[in-house]
């Protein structure tokens, strides 16, 4: 969407081409205006659509200008796209269109056009955000967050695995992911669990799998036993038994295994059931305001009973405030991650005092006699 300066810089970078979709009436009498003024052609191969191809500078100026030519409700209503090879012809992105009825589809697949050279160039990194004890107040975990950086500008996860998905690449995202998470977060695993995602389903072949993972973690010093691999409730696991095997043979190593975003749909009740996991993450969308929402609360509580029942730790995500800590240590949360305590780093960034204290205050209550 073009909402800001950051779309508009992003589309600088790659100057080949735009495309443009909005419902509303007047976006594109208005880009037609800007159009003539700069002697840009466009081309219309669909209801709603336009595609320009210009120079990076008379890109960028048409398409700041056209921006701020819009109401806020049309702004919403466009969506810009970079191509990164060369220059779609009309018949090309018509041809594109018959086969794809989803506009969505559509983008996502000519956006991910860029993520083989990334991956060519080793652009992918991690993040490292600490996981916190409640009992001890110790760092005792980082969750590796991946994101990759292309000319200077972050790309976010959600859109390097829609990416993938798109590309068919979601295996090697995934290796690049954990390698880059194992090869920067080594010194940190000498005293940590570093928890990685994981992507079963793009791994067909089980030993080489695990094998890859061993070997990535010899080459860098990491001991095998302190990743956690986090299976994540977006991701559909059409053979659990797949699933099962494969953790089994990763925990015979030593390995752990969360479940990540428990609580965000149906399938993770059934993924800690089928594969009783080492942890559990809960959804930070059920988490942030919790304190003060008697349904999610309940939920929580429930949840966070059941897995201790099952000898399963439970990971409190998207601690944002001092609300959301207390509430998590209110329904006896073990480990607490969040932007309250810390917010991701590629060089790790220490817990705030804040939160530290609120955590060291509720030892105190607990500890004084009643």
């Amino acid at each position: 969407m073009l909402r800001g300066p950051a779309t508009t810089n992003r589309l600088i970078q790659e100057p080949h081409g735009a495309l443009l979709y909005s419902t509303s009436p007047m976006a594109f009498v208005r880009l037609n205006a800007v159009l003539d003024l700069h002697g840009v052609a466009s081309i219309e191969p669909a209801p709603h659509t336009a595609i320009l191809t210009a120079g990076a500078e008379v890109l960028a100026a048409v398409l700041a200008q056209w921006r701020d030519s819009l109401d806020a409700q049309d702004v919403v209503l466009i969506r810009g796209m970079f191509f990164s090879t060369t220059r779609p012809t009309a018949d090309d992105v018509a041809e594109a269109f018959l086969h794809l009825t989803d506009l969505d589809a559509l983008i996502a697949q000519i956006q991910a056009r860029w993520l083989p050279r990334l991956l060519q160039s080793d652009a992918i990194f991690s993040m490292f955000q600490p996981l916190v004890s409640v009992e001890t107040r110790h760092t005792v975990a980082y969750e590796c967050l991946m994101r990759a950086r292309d000319r200077g500008l972050e790309i976010g996860a959600s859109k390097l695995i829609n990416a993938a998905r798109t590309m068919g690449l979601v295996h090697e995202v995934d290796k690049a992911a954990w390698r880059a998470a194992i090869r920067r977060g080594h010194d940190l695993a000498k005293d940590h669990l570093l928890f990685v995602n994981f992507t079963p389903s793009s791994i067909s072949d089980l030993k080489f799998g695990l094998q890859e993972a061993m070997a990535t973690c010899k080459e860098h010093g990491v001991p095998f036993d302190h990743l956690v691999f986090e299976v994540t409730e977006g991701e559909h696991v059409g053979d659990i038994k797949h699933l099962e095997r494969m953790i089994a043979n990763y925990r015979a190593e030593g390995a752990k295994v969360a479940l990540d975003d428990l609580g965000s749909g149906y399938s993770g009740i059934l993924h800690l059931a089928d594969l009783l996991p080492d942890y559990v993450k809960l959804d930070q969308g059920l988490v942030q305001g919790a304190y003060s929402d008697y349904v999610r609360s309940v939920l929580l509580k429930g949840i966070t009973e059941a897995a201790h029942n099952l000898g399963i730790q439970v990971v409190a995500e998207g601690v944002e405030t001092e609300e959301d800590l207390k509430f998590c240590i209110a329904i006896d949360a073990d480990l607490v991650q969040g932007y309250f305590l810390a917010h991701p780093a590629e060089s790790p960034k220490p817990v705030s005092v804040e939160s530290l204290q609120t955590l060291a205050d509720w030892v105190r209550e607990t500890e004084t006699p009643s």
